[in-house]
């Protein structure tokens, strides 16, 4: 029997709650989503001795599975992105995908795409160490509570209703295409006499953001170009100010990031075309 994507409902919970999140508040409004499981197996090759049929692998290491996906921004449906917080990207979170519960996740990779008059899309990655297992796939017959999702076009974050502070004075006029990445380094740490890892040390933090336009403030040198000022997107919906942005202070580079790398091009009956990189190291 085939699953319908309607009873896939995704949920985030609170940073740090081993509690299942709720549906009520705590829904993503996800376009896609993709869970692998990866196991550490090698072949048990020995001197002398053929592979037996019925024990070829042996495994030195975790299960873990790898969760992605893809989702809008939309005023009134926040409380899943808590993890996004400065003060929480140490800490786990429990993801709820149909009705499979996946404990302590941890995001790895967040990036967020802004285009003009397009709703702008968020894409995260996490490692589960405590997924699922010995359970068939199954999804949620009664999502939201039961209750219908109050989604709305009208709410969305579109390219055109998010707010610059530019206060930097490092952005052309015209931004074409913006990309931010956040990338989480972390390191599993392992108990005596437990097959899982325990936690994840959080060992650094990197972010950058890829502005596409048609024209370069100046053209960097060989250190690149220090912020000597802040650099903010305010992600919020139609009529929303900065105080009600999504995601407060997600994408938000301080003086002290740098542009490092910028390139341009031109072809016949074109428009200048440029493309600068800022970066800044979090932790």
């Amino acid at each position: 029997m085939s699953l319908p994507y309607s009873e896939f409902p995704v949920c985030i919970g609170a940073a740090g709650a081993s509690t299942p999140p709720a549906e009520t508040n705590q829904y993503v409004p996800t376009t896609q989503v993709a869970v692998n499981y990866n196991t550490t197996h090698r072949p048990k090759r020995k001197l002398g001795s053929t592979i037996a049929s019925d024990d070829q692998f042996g495994f030195g290491g975790a299960l873990t599975a790898d969760i992605s996906m893809d989702c809008l921004l939309q005023t009134g449906l926040t409380s899943g992105f808590d993890f996004l917080a400065d003060a929480n990207q140490d800490n786990y979170v429990v993801i709820k995908i149909g009705s499979g519960q996946f404990n302590k996740c941890y995001a790895t990779d967040v990036s967020v795409n802004i285009e003009p008059f397009a709703p702008v899309s968020l894409s995260a990655k996490f490692v589960s160490l405590d997924p699922p297992t010995g359970v068939q796939i199954s999804g949620d017959t009664n999502p939201y509570g039961g209750n219908e999702i109050p989604l709305s076009g009208d709410d969305l974050v579109y390219g055109h209703t998010v707010i610059i502070n530019d206060s930097a004075n490092i952005l052309n006029n015209v931004q074409s295409n913006i990309s931010f990445n956040r990338k989480y380094s972390r390191t599993p740490i392992y108990q005596l006499g437990s097959i899982n890892a325990d936690t994840m040390l959080l060992d650094g933090v990197e972010e950058e953001l890829s502005v596409s336009s048609t024209g370069l403030e100046s053209l960097i040198g060989l250190s690149g170009e220090k912020l000597v000022n802040n650099l903010v997107f305010y992600l919020c919906g139609v009529g929303i100010g900065t105080a009600q942005a999504v995601t407060p202070d997600l994408i938000n580079f301080p003086a002290g990031a740098r542009v490092l790398t910028e390139s341009y091009n031109v072809a016949g009956g074109d428009t200048v075309s440029t493309q600068a990189t800022i970066k800044q190291v979090k932790l």
